[in-house]
């Protein structure tokens, strides 16, 4: 048999839910179809009914003015106002004509199409009978456009007529449209309310079947809580679901149980631990006392190493200081000997450097007193340019007497000695020129020997001084600097013996050091495994004062135990 108790709870509320929103599903459903039936009906009353309406109407109208136009045709002189007439004739005429042609495109009823072929055959007509008046009428035949113009009148009646059923049937199509619209969405309105109703009352329905499915349980498991805060365990809870409620009820059972399992099983042991905590809190006294002795005697013992090992340190330091000594002291011996390995170094090359200066200077002397000697020897052919110049000023001024003697010659000639005159007067001019420049050039040269005086006695001055004081300098030099490296050898040979006892005397420390580090580290490790010793009796102490503390709370938690089990009723 079905029981709503036995369905989960997630399977019930979604089951509600969904049968809920079906029906909201529904409703909207129906409410969308009624909506598109009144939505193409309300199409189909604008694109037929009422544009067929408006080209009809539209039509008559235009008929109506040609009918007017053709009877105003005929009885009309004016030829402009008949041309007039005629051209607004042919307007209306071409827009019946786009009517026609668009109220055919139209899906119309057979009815429609019935009244309309008969409309369709009195035009034809009508218009054949119209396009014979205007003929009359353009020929000026207006007795025979008169009497033509009577039959116009019996087709145009039945044509009027027929207009007329077609905007009745539009109109009474279009009125049974919007009386099917209004019962549609009379009835849709009604089946939706409905299905609202049907809705809602069966949503009120699950909603309580529900709530009273889901409460019922939960009181009954509010109740067992309850009775379990208040210590009771003599409750008894009957399972006959078996949804979530169902379950959480039958693991409250088994919880209930349990708890009645362990009361009983504390109530039978909280006696004999009550019982064992005190023989406990007094073996740990007993433990803790003899405790204290071997701590006091650890901590004499530990003291004494720490004293041992603060001595132990104290030489060691000693030794260390030494020992950085000794090495400080190699360590500048190796300065020392590297030192005086460079300074061997520079005083090799202070030495090379002098010898290689004398040789230098002994080369620049010879070499600037072969110049001397053949500056001296350039000067001599300065001297004889001398003589030369003097001897033209001799030439210069025997010619300057010989052209003196020919313009005298010439001035006794008279004319004919005149071009001879101004040869002399040139030659005389000449001669005087030739004498200055050759006074210019004795000039020049006595200068000259007077510059190469100079640089002779410089250069003598400059070889005395390079031979004599610059040679005996840089032969000072070099001896200073054999002097400078015999010493210096000496102190690197002196500092390499200094290194090597001091790296003997580092040595011997070294291993001195390391016995007292051996020492040192042996007695720092007695020292600890005493302080260890102590650290674990103190643990071992601190641990029975707990475990004395724990004996003594474990004998106020069995009391305690006693009465709390005291209020459970199993």
């Amino acid at each position: 048999m079905f029981s709503l108790g036995n369905v989960r709870v997630r399977t019930k509320l979604i089951g509600g839910f969904i049968i809920v929103s079906l029906l909201i599903g529904l409703v909207g459903g129906l409410g969308v179809i009624s909506l598109k039936n009144v939505g193409k009906k309300a199409e189909g009353i604008y694109s037929q009914n009422l544009r067929v309406v408006y080209i009809l109407t539209d039509m008559q109208a235009n008929l109506e003015r040609v009918r007017g136009n053709m009877a105003e045709l005929i009885y009309v002189k004016d030829q402009a106002q008949k041309d007039e007439l005629k051209k607004s004739i042919a307007n209306d005429k071409e827009e019946n004509t786009n009517y026609m042609s668009e109220f055919e495109s139209i899906n119309i009823s057979d009815e429609e199409k019935k009244v309309y072929e008969e409309f369709q055959k009195n035009i034809t007509q009508y218009r054949s009978l119209r396009e014979n008046v205007i003929k009359l009428v353009d020929e000026g035949n207006f007795e025979e456009a008169e009497k033509q113009y009577v039959p116009i009148r019996k087709v145009t009646e039945p044509m009027f007529i027929s207009l007329d059923k077609l905007i009745n049937i539009n109109v009474d199509s279009a009125k049974s449209a919007n009386d099917n619209i209004k019962a549609i969405n009379a009835s849709s309105n009604m089946i939706m309310m409905a299905l609202s109703i049907i809705g809602l009352i069966l949503a009120i329905l699950l909603g309580v079947i529900l709530s009273r499915d889901i409460n019922k349980p939960l009181q009954k498991i509010k109740m067992f809580g309850e009775k379990l805060a208040n210590y009771d365990l003599n409750f008894d809870f009957e399972v006959t679901r078996k949804d979530e409620f169902g379950q959480t009820g039958g693991s409250l059972v088994i919880a209930q149980n349990n708890i009645k399992e362990l009361v009983k099983t504390i109530i039978e042991n909280s006696q004999s631990m009550s019982a064992a905590s005190e023989e406990l809190s007094a073996t740990v006294e007993e433990i803790s006392s003899k405790a204290i002795n071997i701590d006091e005697a650890v901590n004499t013992i530990a003291s004494n190493m720490q004293e041992a090992s603060a001595e132990t340190e104290e030489i060691g330091a000693s030794i260390e200081e030494v020992d950085s000594s000794v090495i400080v002291l190699s360590q500048k011996a190796m300065e020392g000997s590297n030192n005086s390995n460079e300074s061997k170094v520079r005083a090799k090359e202070v030495k090379d450097s002098s010898k290689k200066a004398i040789e230098e200077s002994q080369i620049i002397f010879n070499e600037k007193k072969n110049r001397m000697l053949k500056a001296i020897e350039d000067e001599k052919v300065v001297e004889n340019i001398k003589v030369m110049a003097g001897t033209i000023a001799s030439i210069a001024e025997q010619t300057n007497l010989l052209a003196l003697n020919a313009a005298i010659e010439a001035a006794r000639a008279g004319e004919q000695g005149k071009g001879f005159a101004v040869v002399a007067e040139e030659v005389r001019t000449l001669a005087e020129q030739s004498a200055e420049a050759v006074k210019n050039i004795q000039e020049t040269i006595e200068e000259v020997q007077k510059a190469f005086k100079n640089s002779i006695d410089t250069g003598n001055d400059i070889l005395e001084f390079i031979n004599t004081d610059v040679h005996k300098q840089f032969t000072e030099y070099e001896k200073t600097g054999n002097q400078y490296y015999s010493d210096a050898d000496f102190v690197s040979t002196m500092s390499e013996n200094i290194a090597a006892m001091s790296e003997e005397i580092t040595a011997t420390v070294g291993q001195v050091s390391e016995a007292m580090q051996n020492m040192a580290q042996n007695t720092q490790k007695s020292s600890e495994q005493a302080e260890e010793i102590r650290e674990s009796v103190n643990e071992t102490t601190q641990a029975l004062e707990h475990v004395a503390l724990t004996a003594q709370n474990q004998a106020e938690l069995a009391q305690k135990l006693n009465e709390v089990i005291q209020k459970f009723n199993i």
